[in-house]
């Protein structure tokens, strides 16, 4: 088995700076990786990627946004002081709308045309959970009146237009 201390050490760095794998550089030494990144710690060689990156710098970055798994477009608000600086698209919008952060557990914005992506600022309006609540009966009471009237229909198993 052939070991580092047989090859020159900056002419690995070299190849290592210059776009080469570890695990490739380590093949032809014929040592494994996890072998060369030891040995290349105790002569100081530098980390090959930078502990801890943070936004745009991290290696899985995308761009600040995502959408959870509600369906809700969740955007990097780290200026709340939140230990998650993710929040809620349309909270931070409906905020900015009102002039103050919502209520804690007790208010809520609700998407009136019911597309939870659909955030702009003429869809969003705060209720109250309560009141909340009452919207979204209404909506089912509606529905269910639309099936009365022969509009939707219920067939194979699921709600369709008539």
């Amino acid at each position: 088995m052939t070991h580092t201390k047989d090859y020159d050490k900056d002419d690995i760095e070299f190849r290592l700076a210059n776009g080469e794998s570890l695990r490739s550089v380590a093949q032809t030494l014929g040592i494994t990786h996890q072998a060369l990144q030891y040995h290349r710690r105790k002569w100081g060689g530098k980390p090959l990627r930078s502990r801890g990156a943070v936004g745009t710098s991290h290696h899985s970055w995308a761009g600040g946004e995502y959408i959870d798994r509600w369906g809700y477009r969740m955007v990097r608000a780290p200026h709340r002081g939140m230990s998650n600086p993710y929040v809620a698209e349309h909270v931070l919008l409906a905020e900015e709308k009102i002039g103050r952060q919502l209520k804690k557990n007790v208010e809520v914005v609700h998407h009136v045309n019911g597309d939870k992506l659909d955030n702009r600022l003429d869809n969003l309006v705060v209720r109250t959970r309560a009141e909340h609540r009452s919207l979204h009966a209404q909506l089912e009471a509606l529905a269910f009146e639309f099936v009365r009237d022969g509009l939707i229909a219920f067939v194979d198993g699921k709600y369709q237009r008539a």
